[in-house]
């Protein structure tokens, strides 16, 4: 009873320390500071809903923890983007007793939120189990300002890359637990390994919406890749984006084949084969073009990491996606493997590209130019299997003893 006392004053403890924190802020000039005060105040105000309902009846508490994690979106995503501010500009602390002001004021914050989350540990009540989440998320608030403040005064020469990582980084450990949040409450209120299953089970029997929603996926990565070849001007990206785009249109007629009888599922899967053979030869003539004097393009660091970053993304999207499809016999689900292998093996090229451009001094283009062309062929190789494989399937179809 003693440490719930002590509990509930560490909340009023913790809005106080976060309008201290916000006053120094603004008396300092430093919005930095104050953004992240603000996202601080709209964790406590859920954390105070919660510790609020915590004796409430069941039904009393769903109708409350409905809509939290979809609340505290908007905090996190706000302290992630706070914390991003620092790579994007000059932060200069004000004083070094300011900044140590700073990490103090935040460490006793911290361990208050220390506090709440031991004394609600053993609550197995839905608000109490909301509650523990909610205040793990928010240590990601006092935590980055911390590493950021501590960073200013050090003066190294990567504090801003840093930062920035992990703003990122605890940012994205506080929205694993909110998107946790999300699907509890979604399928009412069920563990998270039995709304996992439910996913899983939601998956199979809209197997169809899943995959035509991840042709949304595809013009997202070609948007991303296009948007990537402006910001650092180069061609090379640009023929990446292109070839992502044909995967798309190949994408989008493996889809089709779920509505169609088997002898046009036949002629769609031998058209996939052509798209990936036919991107894939154009992408290895591009990379030719590199061996007589053509440049692959040099990235800074930063641009660099940020390519290697949302193509290892792409890479695990592709892995996961012919991993769930492995068992399948399927036409439909055979061209989508094509089609995840051959958009994995152009990945290595564009991640080795990236991250050479800035790890290895000199010209690279011919190293480029051979990784394009190997991984292209491989590529193209795929697509020929596929366009051989519907050949053998349509002179089964033909005879006699063809069983379907």
């Amino acid at each position: 009873m003693w440490l719930f006392m002590k509990s509930k004053y560490s909340y009023w403890a913790s809005i106080l320390l976060i309008g201290a924190i916000f006053i120094l802020g603004y008396q300092n000039k430093e919005s930095f500071e104050m953004l992240y005060a603000v996202c601080a105040a709209l964790f406590w105000m859920i954390q105070r809903t919660l510790f609020g309902i915590l004796d409430k009846a069941r039904s009393e508490q769903k109708k409350y923890c409905k809509y939290t994690g979809f609340l505290l979106l908007i905090p996190t995503i706000s302290s992630i983007a706070t914390g991003s501010m620092i790579f994007f500009r000059d932060y200069q602390p004000q004083s070094t007793v300011y900044r140590y002001l700073i990490v103090g004021l935040t460490g006793i914050w911290a361990s208050c939120l220390l506090l709440q989350l031991i004394v609600n540990w053993k609550n197995e009540t839905l608000a109490g189990r909301f509650l523990k989440q909610t205040t793990i998320a928010s240590l990601s608030v006092p935590l980055s300002l911390i590493v950021v403040s501590i960073l200013s005064v050090t003066g190294a020469d990567e504090d801003a890359l840093m930062s920035l990582m992990s703003a990122i980084i605890l940012g994205g450990v506080a929205l694993l637990f909110i998107i946790n949040m999300m699907m509890v409450s979604f399928f009412d209120y069920k563990s998270t390994i039995d709304s996992i299953r439910a996913i899983s089970k939601l998956v199979k029997k809209k197997k169809l919406i899943f995959i035509r929603v991840s042709l949304i996926k595809d013009m997202l990565l070609v948007i991303g890749k296009i948007i990537i070849s402006a910001v650092s001007r180069s061609f090379f990206m640009f023929v990446n984006a292109l070839y992502s785009g044909g995967m798309g249109v190949a994408r989008f007629v493996a889809v089709k084949m779920y509505a169609q009888d088997f002898k046009k599922k036949i002629y769609s899967y031998r058209f996939v084969g052509i798209i990936i053979s036919m991107a894939s030869i154009c992408y290895v003539l591009y990379s030719v073009r590199l061996f007589l004097g053509g440049k692959t393009g040099v990235y800074s660091m930063y641009v660099a990491l940020g390519i290697a970053f949302y193509t290892f993304v792409e890479f695990g999207i592709n892995i996961r996606e012919a991993f769930h499809l492995r068992k399948s016999k399927a036409l439909e689900a055979k061209a989508l493997r094509a089609i995840s292998f051959a958009s994995t093996l152009i990945c290595f090229v564009l991640t080795q590209t990236a991250i050479m451009s800035f790890a290895s001094e000199g010209d690279n283009s011919f190293t480029n130019a051979l990784s394009g062309v190997i991984f292209g062929i491989l590529a193209a190789g795929i697509g020929v299997y596929v366009i051989i494989d519907s050949y053998s399937l349509k002179k089964a179809e033909n005879r006699s003893d063809f069983v379907l």
